[in-house]
């Protein structure tokens, strides 16, 4: 039996306003898993090219009565360090270094025991060196200004925790001597490289180096929770001292681009982003957690600053990308970016 043009007309409406009616089941479902876990601040999840969850949660600025959205800028911490991956690989792009050449082939104020490290040791963290926060002296004083020179100098008489190569320690520090050598070889500053080569390539106009004198309109301010649920403001820090590894702000729609960006292999070469991607030991590859499950890829980030913590979650295989911003850190809960990746992933396979 031919179908009418009106018969054919009703079916179309009835499976547009049933796709319509999934889709607004499955944001509801999204939004109970962030709200019942007492989240604050930003949340975008995306599947397919079309943004499910994109808002805030809570207050951006207590004191000002700013709520958030997913246009607030938050500090994003050690998500940090796959822009100054990136920034690598693009540089060797450049031909302007090698990830498998040593820190002395490019720099000679550091230590002996520094020169000898690759950059491939260095973006793996199988170079020994030690993590920033595993310093005392260096959180006690981070609120202190220092350049980037007199940050990596904190640690020059600290010795190597391993044979570099041979085993894993996450290092802050091993990323703050990677953005100096992006600085050396591009004869430009690590924030002017990052927003010429990525930041504006991709239309990320809300992300970029954190600084005291930057701009505070859209800017979240960070908070701590206490185990009682108290909240106080997080003490202050001085971002730059977290150049390459940590000094970052974005906001979840920016990250949104950028994951879009990582999908459709813009910037860099397909042989490149493999390279990115394989891991080296402890599923840690150039400035991410990559992770395979059942055929598939699970890449991934978090990082952390006082009052602010951040996590994406990417399945490319998928298309499917979660981000969550928070400036208010508290004691870590339940893995909120794994639950609603899942539950997308249920309604939709």
């Amino acid at each position: 039996m031919k179908a009418t043009p009106f018969l054919t007309l009703l079916i179309s409406v009835w499976l547009t306003i049933a796709g319509q009616t999934q889709v607004q089941s499955l944001k509801n479902q999204l939004e109970e898993i962030v709200r019942s876990s007492g989240f604050k601040g930003s949340v975008l999840v995306s599947h397919a090219d079309r943004t499910l969850l994109a808002v805030g949660y809570g207050l951006a600025d207590h004191e000002k009565g700013i709520k958030n959205s997913a246009s607030t800028q938050h500090r994003i911490g050690s998500v940090t360090k796959q822009f100054t991956a990136m920034a690598m690989l693009i540089l060797e792009e450049q031909g302007k270094l090698k990830t498998q050449a040593k820190v002395g082939d490019y720099l000679k104020g550091v230590p002996k025991t520094w020169q000898a490290l690759t950059l491939h040791q260095l973006l793996t963290h199988t170079s020994g060196l030690t993590h920033s926060w595993a310093v005392p002296a260096f959180a006690r004083n981070g609120s202190k200004p220092k350049t980037l020179d007199e940050t990596l100098a904190l640690f020059f008489e600290l010795p190597l925790k391993f044979e570099p190569g041979t085993d894993y320690q996450y290092s802050g520090v091993g990323y703050f001597l990677l953005a100096k050598i992006i600085e050396s070889q591009s004869g430009q500053s690590y924030d002017a490289f990052l927003r010429q080569h990525i930041f504006e390539p991709l239309g990320m106009n809300n992300t970029g180096c954190d600084h005291p004198d930057r701009p505070q309109g859209e800017a979240s301010r960070g908070y701590q929770i206490n185990p009682r649920g108290n909240r106080r403001s997080a003490p202050g820090f001085y971002m730059p001292l977290l150049t390459g590894g940590g000094n970052l702000y974005s906001t979840v729609e920016d990250m949104q681009r950028w994951d879009k960006a990582l999908r459709e292999q813009k910037l860099i070469s397909k042989e490149s982003y493999d390279r990115m991607y394989t891991t080296e030991r402890s599923n840690y590859a150039y400035g991410w957690k990559v992770r395979t499950q059942k055929g598939e890829r699970w890449i991934s980030h978090g990082g952390g600053v006082p009052g602010h913590s951040s996590f994406i979650l990417r399945n490319p295989d998928k298309d499917l990308c979660v981000v969550i911003m928070s400036n208010h850190r508290a004691k870590r809960g339940r893995p909120i970016p794994f639950r609603l990746a899942n539950a997308v992933l249920d309604q939709t396979n």
